[in-house]
């Protein structure tokens, strides 16, 4: 049965003190919620930049300018040629910011719908919602829950309560807790 701990903690650095414990028996999947940023407990968790995101916006952004160079050329010298006082039909140099803001704009929404995307949302109710006090998570509590925790995890749920936590909740997700 696949079960997940939880544990509060009232100081971040106990928190922090506790994952090493957890990694040495045996746990690597690791999930936690804190009231602000904080890098060094993602070096903990073994958290990595994200590789697809940043790849994804500069391939958006390079074909929203291409998009936006080529409908201009299109509509200005093949679809509906003006001939103004025998200036070209199209010019690069005037065609810059257009590029430029359509490639803003690209990248923007390929930005949002994959971080939005990637990240799981957007979700209604997720399971640790009914953790008691899980709200506090916010404001001035910090949580830790090991997702890859044995259904009996007493010998985690003894590491968890050394370490300082105030509080261990497992979550059965068959039982739909």
């Amino acid at each position: 049965m696949a079960a997940e701990l939880w544990a509060e903690f009232a100081d971040p650095l106990l928190l922090e003190r506790a994952i090493p414990r957890l990694r040495s028996l045996g746990a690597r999947r690791f999930d936690a919620h804190v009231p602000f940023d904080w890098p060094a407990l993602a070096v903990s968790l073994g958290l990595k930049r994200p590789r697809l995101l940043p790849r994804a916006v500069f391939v958006a952004a390079a074909l929203g300018a291409l998009f936006a160079v080529t409908l201009i050329w299109w509509t200005a010298a093949r679809s509906y040629p003006l001939n103004v006082g025998g200036r070209p039909l199209d010019s690069l140099p005037t065609d810059i910011p257009i590029a430029f803001e359509t490639a803003v704009l690209f990248s923007a929404s390929t930005a949002f719908v994959l971080g939005l995307g990637l990240g799981g949302m957007p979700r209604l109710h997720q399971k640790r919602d009914v953790l008691p006090n899980f709200a506090r998570a916010s404001i001035d509590r910090f949580w830790v829950g090991v997702l890859d925790a044995p259904a009996n995890g007493a010998a985690f749920e003894h590491a968890l309560r050394e370490a300082g936590a105030l509080r261990v909740v497992t979550l059965n997700l068959e039982a739909g807790q």
